[in-house]
């Protein structure tokens, strides 16, 4: 799953790392355009992807 750069109009950011829980997923980004770090964390349930 990509992301979105929330400091700059960079797209489609691929994540520098991924940890799972049930049915949560944790992912790590950081922009190659200006090198902001964040992270997201995500329900599957909401994506469809829940196991």
């Amino acid at each position: 799953m990509t992301d979105n750069c929330p400091n700059c109009p960079q797209q489609h950011v691929e994540p520098v790392a991924a940890v799972e829980r049930r049915d949560q997923v944790s992912h790590l980004y950081r922009c190659p355009a200006c090198g902001v770090t964040w992270s997201t964390n995500r329900d599957l349930r909401a994506y469809g992807e829940a196991a």
